[in-house]
């Protein structure tokens, strides 16, 4: 087995902070993005006040593909469980003619692994995201700025074979807007580009990564919208570890997701579904993610 093989399994998987539905590129085979987790609306502020967002996410794959897309792992198999949630506060304060709020975000996982070498499991806190937010509503466009900065305290241990925590920061600017004309029709996505700072623990620095999530969709019934998420990752600048890009390459990957996704409103609170199969997948896992979201006003 290669050592960029070994390094896989035995740093499988990192799931810093923000609910991840895990890159699986970068250090450990793991980010901090939560990919998948945003979709419908997702360029829409609520109006002031607190609101609490529960998340739920199940992922798995059954293969890790190398850099030419191929199943690099005999006998791999992994899967997350995962509980986040976010409170999120919506501001009276304006902005250049935006409205203003923050947000921060906590999780906590069931991780499994397994592959002709062996198995593991880990349960845990992961990492927390402070971030702060603002929107614009020009009709039926409306855009938003973001800023997530990832806080390294979930628990990490780099002789573990799993880690709840990344152990490193996290700074990531966000766009993201909604197009809602009166016709029914919803478009939205969320870009994201995520900068790291270097894993002291083991002086390894994953490279910087370009997302977006995004929603097309058509109201059915007054309270019901069904359509099409999904999401798309690429990694642009190389992993460092001791100097060196990882792996002669800089270990760089990508996969791309879509799926159904369904909105219900049931009064002031929301509820999304969604089913997101993975392709195309490079330095990473491949597999399907399941998503439930839950916007509760207080």
């Amino acid at each position: 087995m290669t050592t960029l093989k070994k390094r896989i399994l035995a740093g499988l998987v990192t799931l810093a902070a923000a609910f991840s539905t895990l890159a699986f590129a970068t250090e450990g085979g793991g980010d901090n993005i939560g990919q998948g987790s945003e979709g419908f609306f997702a360029g829409m502020l609520p109006g002031p006040g607190w609101y609490g967002v529960l998340y739920t996410n199940y992922y798995h794959a059954s293969r890790f593909n190398d850099s030419h897309g191929n199943s690099s792992i005999p006998g791999f198999n992994f899967s997350a469980e995962v509980l986040a949630a976010r409170l999120f506060y919506m501001s009276n304060l304006k902005f250049a003619g935006g409205r203003a709020g923050a947000f921060a975000i906590g999780d906590v996982a069931s991780l499994q692994s397994s592959s002709a070498s062996g198995k593991d499991h880990r349960n845990g806190v992961g990492d927390i995201t402070l971030g702060s937010t603002i929107g614009w509503d020009f009709g039926a466009f409306h855009p938003l700025l973001a800023v997530d900065i990832v806080l390294p305290v979930g628990g990490y241990d780099m002789a573990r074979g799993l880690n709840i925590g990344g152990n490193y920061y996290s700074v990531r600017p966000i766009v993201a807007f909604t197009y809602l004309p009166a016709n029914g029709i919803e478009v939205s996505a969320k870009i994201t580009y995520t900068f790291n700072v270097r894993n002291a623990d083991t002086d390894y620095r994953s490279g910087q990564i370009f997302h977006f999530d995004y929603s097309v969709s058509h109201a059915v019934t007054k309270d019901l919208r069904l359509g099409v998420n999904g999401y798309y990752v690429n990694q642009t600048t190389d992993d460092y570890q001791h100097g060196r890009p990882v792996d002669g390459d800089g270990y760089r990957g990508r996969v791309a997701a879509i799926g159904p996704a369904a909105h219900y409103q049931f009064s002031k609170v929301g509820v999304d579904l969604k089913v997101l199969k993975e392709f195309a997948a490079r330095n990473r896992t491949e597999g399907t993610s399941i998503w439930a979201k839950l916007v509760v006003p207080f």
